[in-house]
């Protein structure tokens, strides 16, 4: 899909991979959120666990690209 937006001339590669690392850190964010708000600690350590390999992604997007 990178190659197909970057080949029609919308976007260059580098702002798609802006746009998901932007996408995988709020969405990363958005469960940390939830997590303070769970109702015990079991549910809160659960979501911060999803939220790290989001925000994980979004600080090392270089491992990931192309």
């Amino acid at each position: 899909m990178l190659r197909e937006l970057e080949a029609g001339g919308e976007l260059a590669a580098g702002e798609v991979l802006d746009e998901a690392a932007d996408s995988a850190v709020l969405t990363g964010l958005l469960a940390r959120q939830e997590a303070r708000t769970a109702p015990d600690p079991s549910t809160a350590a659960e979501l911060c666990q999803t939220a790290v390999p989001l925000i994980a992604l979004a600080v090392h997007p270089g491992r990931h690209r192309p």
